[in-house]
């Protein structure tokens, strides 16, 4: 018996790692998997990778038959970025993907499947004032507080389809909203928390000055981030609870961090480097347009499946030191 993990990148593998870690199979399931990037985070030894796209089903079917998986971690997506580039890719990669895998499980009879999702879905409603952190089930208009982008779209039409797989065939799932996960590794990383991280450190830049003026990487009001190894934590509990009485959690610190707090934590961690940068924006984190100034409702995570993220922003950035190219 063994749990297969789709998309062999940082979450994925810090997900493997903890899995390894007491014992347990893991088959890795990615399109282009690297054993170079891999390893920097698990000695692939001690794990079963498979080269298969998420968008073929039968393949996808065939390696849970093979390596006789009972569970799975579905972390395989397209990034904004790429979707940019190919929009196709939100519904080709992000939306098909996640209903191969929800099909893969009604067939199979899986005992649990695990969905990343993101919190991009919340972000249309940070227009509107909130009285308190915000939960997972908050109330939108679905016209005028779509989606923010295809990636958004493709992302909340995939809690749709798991919700209902869960409902109509029994299907044990959770869906996992990831808030803006931290960490570098070996591999690449175009997230924006990503970016963020590695020039705050130096990426490019020796032993000489900083300076942001990319206006992705500000932001004005506040944002809740997660450790990428918090994220991994978080799914190994969703596999391993015993009832998902919810089915949607969301994933995060529970805490707002400023733009102004990650310079701070980067100057601390580099007492010697000259960090500047241009005015921030009016927009809120990521270009998102609307600035923030309460985290999300993080209690149905820890009632239900016993996690609760021990974030510290200083950590996440010395961790992420040994990544960074000068």
């Amino acid at each position: 018996m063994s749990t297969l993990i789709t998309g062999a990148g940082l979450i994925g593998c810090q997900t493997a790692a903890l899995l390894v870690g007491r014992g347990e199979r893991v088959v890795l399931l990615d399109r282009e998997p690297c054993l170079e990037y891999i390893a920097s985070v698990v000695e692939p030894e001690h794990v079963t990778v498979v080269t298969a796209d998420i968008r073929d089903r039968d393949a996808l079917i065939e390696s849970m038959k093979q390596h006789r998986v009972t569970r799975v971690l579905h972390t395989a997506a397209a990034l904004s970025m790429s979707i940019r580039r190919e929009p196709t890719l939100a519904s080709d990669v992000n939306l098909l993907g996640t209903v191969n895998v929800l099909e893969a499980g009604r067939l199979l009879g899986l005992q649990r499947v695990v969905c990343a999702s993101s919190t991009t879905v919340y972000y249309p409603i940070f227009h509107r004032p909130h009285a308190q952190p915000i939960s997972e089930d908050f109330s939108f208009h679905s016209v005028s507080e779509r989606p923010g982008s295809l990636y958004a779209a493709s992302k909340l039409a995939g809690e749709f389809f798991a919700q209902h797989y869960a409902q109509t065939f029994g299907l044990s799932i959770a869906v996992l909203r990831y808030s803006a996960v931290l960490g570098l590794w070996a591999g690449p990383n175009h997230s924006v928390p990503g970016r963020l991280m590695a020039e705050l450190l130096g990426q490019g830049a020796g032993d000489g000055p900083v300076h942001i003026s990319d206006p992705l990487l500000m932001w004005s009001g506040g944002e809740d981030f997660i450790d990428a190894r918090e994220v991994a934590r978080a799914n190994v509990a969703a596999l391993d609870a015993p009832v998902l009485p919810s089915c949607v959690y969301t994933i995060a610190s529970g805490h707002m961090a400023r733009f102004a707090d990650f310079v701070d934590a980067a100057r601390q961690l580099q007492p010697g480097r000259a960090i500047s940068h241009t005015n921030l924006p009016a927009t809120g984190f990521a270009g998102f347009a609307h600035p923030r100034d309460l985290p999300f409702n993080v209690s149905r995570a820890k009632l239900e499946l016993g996690f609760e993220a021990r974030h510290d922003l200083i950590e996440s950035l010395r961790v992420a030191q040994r990544w960074v190219k000068a």
